[in-house]
């Protein structure tokens, strides 16, 4: 029983470790190994003392780590770093400053979100609340990243 429950433990855990997810595995693997350990110890009140304190310990050296670890030099040359700012050159979607203040045909109906023909090439865009038909000639009011604002003309 005690060999299958140690074995259990360490496969949890190297599951835990390889597949990303919210730490049951890992949670199940070491509640495993603590209780490998509670019955090799004899499952006695003794035993379950070890255990609790064993636990205590593992929960306070596994908050250290998390906290100071990220700061070592071991932890700094295993996190990533780089940040995909706009200043590299990492956008979600391109800025479409160049339509500020041009007028469109609504393509589709814009409810408020819809297609807009500008220089017969389609945009997506959105009204500011307000609900407009297929045909409708609109301006481009507002441009913030890739969130263009139109309103009618």
């Amino acid at each position: 029983m005690i060999t299958y429950l140690v074995i259990g433990g360490v496969v949890l855990l190297g599951i835990e470790s390889l597949v990303p997810g919210i730490g049951i595995f890992g949670l199940l693997g070491i509640l495993a190994l603590l209780g490998a350990l509670y019955l090799y110890l004899g499952a006695g009140l003794l035993a379950a003392l070890v255990v609790a304190v064993v636990a205590i310990i593992a929960l306070i050296v596994g908050i250290w780590l998390i906290k100071k670890a990220p700061h070592s030099r071991l932890g700094k040359a295993l996190t990533l770093t780089l940040e995909s700012t706009k200043e590299r050159g990492y956008s979600g979607s391109e800025e479409r400053r160049d339509l500020l203040g041009k007028t469109g045909i609504a393509q589709s109906v814009l409810r408020p979100a819809g297609r807009v023909l500008f220089d017969n090439k389609p945009v997506d865009v959105v009204t500011d609340g307000e609900f407009y038909e297929p045909g409708t000639e609109v301006i481009v009011v507002e441009v913030t990243g890739g969130r263009i604002v139109v309103r009618k003309v």
